[in-house]
């Protein structure tokens, strides 16, 4: 049983990292984990949107050999177009959302589509690094079939 006082009090005598490793640039065999949709806000107000963030695990095990872990996940950020009826299904908008349907197999016109049905499902991923500050943080750009 788990004793919040006692985890509490352990000490432990190493530091710890204060540096992710990302995973290395390069296309990698995806399973996407989860998808969580957040609402966004520019620093200065004047707009407003919804990003959906899709987390992919990582299947490869030299990535995970590399990085020392069992678990390896990045992150794809896609920005949605929206209106008052929903997502804008209209020709030009949600194209990343578009590739992502189209790289997992779930963007046949007249069958039916939703967000829940994405964990689980696999494809190429294309992993490039993003630098903030003295951080690198590793994103998914891209997708494809398998």
């Amino acid at each position: 049983m788990f004793d919040a006082q006692s985890f509490l009090d352990a000490a432990v005598t190493s530091s710890n990292d204060t540096k992710v490793i990302p995973v290395p640039v390069g296309e990698y065999f995806g399973i996407i984990e989860k998808v969580v949709p957040r609402q966004w806000q520019s620093k200065d107000g004047s707009m407003t949107g919804i990003a959906l963030d899709v987390f992919w695990l990582v299947e490869d095990a030299d990535v995970k050999a590399f990085l020392g872990r069992e678990t390896v996940t990045v992150k794809q950020g896609i920005m949605l177009d929206t209106n008052d009826q929903g997502l804008d299904m209209s020709k030009g908008k949600n194209i990343g959302l578009g590739r992502l349907r189209e790289a997992v197999g779930k963007n046949t016109p007249g069958e039916q589509f939703s967000f829940a049905m994405l964990p689980g499902l696999t494809a190429k991923i294309s992993v490039t690094h993003r630098i903030v500050n003295d951080d690198t943080f590793a994103e998914v750009k891209g997708v494809a079939r398998l």
